[in-house]
């Protein structure tokens, strides 16, 4: 029965967390879509600013298997060049030619240049009209000679792997390209756009011709930042719209020089849901958008930064750039080419965003990315999983240990998940699941224990005191349910002779007379923290020691009884003063090994003892009106009472009905409060002894002064009459009494 109770209780345990678990899961599926749809999504806030974080605190790390922080360069157009060549704006495209040419002649592998050749090398007008002011002849032509595209236009071609740039003018309303144009551009045209919601270029604004047929490639350099303007994705690809109606896409131009690095055909490239095929052994991770989430490889304060000028002046060995992939960019910033990236607190300039996203694609190094839809299952189950260990957690305990995984998911995630295993998932969605379902496990058990607590009130409230009805509530745990074997004291009173008191009287007074007395007995059986099993017609039953443990179970049913009969006194005094007779009870109690728990059947049950030692306490009960005395205890509670507070008279052994072992009854006194009481009592022991021993001219004496002392006394006048029975009978001589009736 235990076993079947167990596993009922721990199949109720699991199915409340299933329930909740899922219940949970789906609030946080719904919390997601709401804050997916919000303009400024408050997850997603949440989620950047850990992942922000974890790149923040992390060192490099060792995934440059291809490609290392060694094999780049960045040409930087600082403040330092600024300074020594003057305003960029005004530098004549001679300047570029000789740089590249340098470069070039080191023999590196690309050169990507992150700013735009959109508009030829020609002064303004407004410099003929001055020379003309001035008196040159032919100012228009010195003007036009003045250009220098064609140098930078033959460095360009003579280099043979420089990749220039475009942007996208979203100001101009046709979505058309210039088929004129459109010769110049690797464009990609295998794959699903049902797959996808690419961002659509509007008007790509392209270098000049010259410079863009000498070019090995010319792609876009937009670095497209998020709501909080930082930079967490790199968008590779974006559509180009296109007078035939095929859709084409377009990448970034670090994309072509790691095409032509690998030596891998632009028409190779497929590109589907699981991201872009490069070769057989790089996968692009792809995101709808056209985007990956840039790796930052903690290679910030390590990638090599040259200053235009110095490559400019040649204070830079040629050699330097061998096999290297140059970049040409920006880091001025009256240039305003700076980026809020998450692993720094200063801004990056924007050539070495392209770096990264470069030296992501080249070493494969990638962050493993898995969305809540991929986890879903998971997350189901951890669900599932933490409302169980909360339900089995106390209150305190569970909210620490929720405070503890929160803190701890988040400083696992950032400190050790993203740096060492490149991993990323929704950690703000484990971290809120974590808090929900410690809540909502909360919640349920507060309910449930609050609907226990009304349950064990209304079930205890009318048996046992208040202040154990809320021990029970506040700690069901004490109260074993479906039965255990204990140590207990089990108390029985009854009126005598209460069937002819109650037809002396109408019902409705012998109700009301009913009802004062049990009243009264209750309280005092509450006073001591004892519970009532059961009312029998003018019977109470009463049990201590159970359901809250009681060490002094036997102490607290003799106080019990003995205030029970001093109370009787008072409400005798009340009803003969109403000229009704005084009432008469007898108390028996025993203390014993007896089952107590819910008994009963399914749909019915009451909180009761059973056992031998139950019987025993009935049959004591019935003693009382054979020896004349108001309680009578057995040996086994005098020896299980813990003071000496107490006076116990011995009665003798009875066997009572249905019994074959004697048991050694007492009479339940309080202790002598003078020196005459204490006599008397000393004269029953002695009088007992010589029972025993058989002297029984000694023990009838001594019996009858007792008797005299205290008049009418039946067990005194019993023992009497037993003396002089078996001095005529001294073969029928027992210390055992038989007693046939309760």
């Amino acid at each position: 029965m235990k076993l079947s109770r167990r596993f009922r209780r721990a199949l109720r345990s699991i199915l409340s967390a299933v329930i909740l678990g899922l219940f949970c899961f789906g609030i946080i599926i719904l919390m997601g879509n709401i804050s997916a749809n919000m303009l400024r999504s408050p997850l997603e806030s949440m989620e950047n600013q850990v992942t922000d974080l974890a790149f923040h605190v992390r060192k490099t790390n060792d995934r440059f298997h291809e490609v290392t922080i060694n094999d780049v360069v960045i040409i930087d157009i600082d403040d330092a060049s600024i300074k020594f060549l003057g305003r960029p704006q005004l530098w004549p495209r001679s300047y570029d030619a000789r740089v590249i040419n340098y470069i070039a002649s080191g023999n590196p592998k690309a050169i990507g240049i992150d700013f735009l050749y959109t508009e030829p090398d020609t002064l303004s007008p407004e410099y003929a009209r001055m020379l003309s002011e001035k008196g040159f002849v032919n100012a228009t032509a010195i003007t036009d000679a003045l250009s220098t595209d064609h140098l930078l236009s033959e460095a360009i071609g003579q280099a043979g792997n420089v990749y220039l740039s475009f942007f996208d003018d979203d100001s101009n309303g046709s979505q058309i390209v210039d088929t004129s144009m459109s010769h110049a551009l690797r464009t990609f045209t295998q794959f699903n756009k049902g797959d996808f919601h690419f961002h659509q270029i509007h008007q790509p604004v392209l270098p000049t011709r010259d410079f863009g047929r000498k070019s090995k490639a010319i792609g876009s350099i937009s670095v497209p930042t998020m709501q909080d303007g930082t930079v967490r994705h790199y968008r590779l690809f974006q559509e180009l719209p296109d007078s035939s109606g095929q859709p084409q896409l377009i990448a970034n131009f670090p994309f072509y020089m790691m095409l032509d690095a690998l030596g891998v055909r632009d028409e190779e490239v497929k590109i589907t849901t699981a991201g872009v095929e490069v070769g057989e052994k790089n996968l692009i991770p792809l995101r709808p958008d056209g985007s990956f989430r840039i790796n930052w490889l903690g290679t910030e304060d390590k990638i090599r930064y040259i200053s235009y000028y110095k490559v400019w002046d040649e204070l830079v060995p040629a050699e330097f750039f061998e096999n290297k992939f140059v970049f040409f960019g920006t880091s001025a910033s009256g240039l305003q080419d700076l980026k809020t990236v998450p692993s720094i607190d200063d801004k990056m300039p924007g050539v070495e965003v392209h770096v990264q996203a470069f030296l992501n694609m080249m070493n494969n190094a990638y962050l493993n990315e898995y969305t809540e839809k991929d986890l879903m299952p998971w997350f189901a189950l951890v669900s599932i999983f933490l409302v169980f260990i909360f339900l089995l957690t106390r209150p305190l305990w569970g909210f620490i240990l929720a405070v503890v995984m929160y803190f701890g998911e988040r400083f696992i995630f950032e400190l050790y998940v993203i740096p060492k295993y490149n991993i990323m998932f929704p950690i703000t969605t484990l971290m809120l699941l974590t808090l929900l379902t410690y809540l909502l496990a909360s919640l349920y058990t507060y309910f449930i224990r609050e609907r226990r607590s009304r349950q064990m009130k209304s079930a205890f409230g009318t048996y046992v005191s208040p202040e154990i009805v809320e021990r029970i509530a506040k700690d069901p745990g004490i109260l074993q349910l479906g039965g255990e074997k204990k140590v207990l004291t089990v108390l029985f009173s009854d009126i005598r002779s209460f069937t002819s008191y109650s037809e002396q009287f109408d019902p409705q007074k012998i109700v009301a007379v009913l009802n004062n007395y049990l009243s009264a007995m209750s309280e005092i059986i509450f006073k001591h923290k004892g519970t009532i099993d059961k009312f029998i017609g003018d019977a109470i039953m009463a049990i201590f020691g159970a359901p809250i443990p009681q060490a002094d179970h036997a102490d607290l049913a003799c106080r019990v009884a003995l205030d029970m009969i001093d109370d009787l006194r008072v409400f005798n005094q009340g009803e003969m003063e109403k000229g009704r007779p005084a009432l008469v009870i007898g108390i028996g109690i025993n203390t014993g090994e007896m089952i107590v728990g819910n008994i009963g059947s399914e749909k019915r049950f009451d909180y009761t003892v059973i056992g031998d030692a139950v019987n025993i306490g009935s049959r004591l009960e019935g003693l009382t009106k054979y020896f004349g005395v108001d309680i009578i205890v057995s040996d086994y509670t005098v020896k299980a009472c813990q003071t000496d507070e107490f006076r116990f008279r011995i009665l003798g052994s009875v066997i009572v009905k249905g019994k074959d072992e004697p048991v050694k009854v007492y009479e339940l006194l309080r202790k002598p409060s003078d020196a005459d009481q204490q006599a008397r009592e000393d004269i029953w022991d002695d009088a007992f002894l010589a029972f025993r021993y058989k002297d029984l001219s000694r023990a009838s004496e001594l019996f009858a002064r007792y008797e005299k002392s205290k008049p009418g006394d039946k067990a005194a006048l019993y023992y009497i009459a037993q003396c002089e029975e078996f001095k005529q009978k001294p073969e029928e001589f027992s210390l055992v009494l038989k007693m046939e009736n309760k």
